[in-house]
């Protein structure tokens, strides 16, 4: 009773403070709504294309995930069933606070039996992905001279360091993956997960495009590697308000701070959008077969 609780209120302050920080930093924002949409519309179109083919390649992930490293066919679904998975999930962890809500709603699916191997499978697909925009998101605080390239070296040595106690550990949970972690399927895996978090990056490029005029695009790409990165942090609803401060911290002055605080909410809202459209359009295959 104590623990859900305590879940209950560290959510809901999780809420509180990303509305105030989301508040404090548009408060002086002045936007014309009408005349943003009529002159961006294109650039927001390009935004939720660009996050469509993000979700197509990370359920794309998962699927080949299960089907590389699983003997189980109860986990084998059809290529939509697993984007119709992947779209609820990325719904419902942008309106809860919590990534596990999100994951969790995966296990509501086709299959009926050997829920741990189900679990074991979506914690893998979620390694691989954090694993993957993690060091994307290092090397773009690298380039935005954010992070020192001794500490990406450092973390890179401690990283492999973590592995080989974790892989020699008699605890390993996933001892049947990591058997196979130096095959070309492991590296396929990681290549879909790569294709994936860069579409993601560049749905909030687009928008940095359109508020910024074309000023520095390698800049402003990894400013948006960066912001994508920080939107991982697991505190956060999806990333809201840890992505906006971010956004504000790194800006040059308070014109780029505007423009990246606008990009990111953009970016945010259209992730529902996108998602909400694969989920549509995966039920409405379903009701016709």
């Amino acid at each position: 009773m104590l623990i859900k609780l305590a879940k209950i209120i560290f959510s809901i302050l999780i809420i509180v403070i990303t509305l105030k920080i989301i508040f404090s930093l548009t408060s002086n924002l002045t936007i014309d709504i009408d005349l943003f949409l009529k002159e961006n519309y294109s650039f927001i179109l390009f935004t939720i294309v660009f996050q469509i083919i993000g979700v197509i390649l990370s359920s794309l992930r998962w699927q080949k995930a299960v089907q590389f490293f699983s003997s189980n066919k109860d986990l084998m679904f059809n290529r939509f069933n697993y984007l119709n998975l992947t779209s609820r999930a990325n719904i419902i962890n942008n309106f809860i606070p919590s990534i596990i809500a999100g994951d969790l709603s995966k296990l509501i699916s086709p299959n009926k039996k050997k829920k741990k191997d189900e679990i074991k499978f979506i914690l893998f697909d979620r390694l691989i992905g954090f694993f993957t925009l993690g060091h994307l998101g290092l090397i773009s605080m690298i380039f935005l001279g954010l992070l020192n390239s001794n500490y990406f070296l450092f973390i890179l040595f401690f990283e492999i360091f973590i592995f080989f106690i974790f892989y020699k550990s008699k605890l390993n949970l996933l001892k049947e993956i990591f058997k196979k972690v130096n095959s070309f399927k492991f590296l396929r895996l990681i290549i879909i997960s790569l294709l994936s978090q860069v579409s993601y990056s560049l749905s909030l490029f687009v928008q940095l495009l359109g508020l910024k005029n074309y000023e520095n695009f390698l800049n402003d790409y990894f400013i948006s590697l960066f912001l994508n990165f920080v939107g991982m942090f697991p505190f956060s609803i999806n990333g809201w308000g840890i992505r906006e401060w971010s956004a504000n911290k790194i800006a040059e002055d308070i014109s780029d701070s505007n423009n990246l605080i606008i990009a990111s909410i953009v970016f945010g809202v259209c992730i529902s959008i996108s998602n909400l459209l694969i989920f549509f359009y995966t039920n409405y295959r379903k009701t016709r077969n």
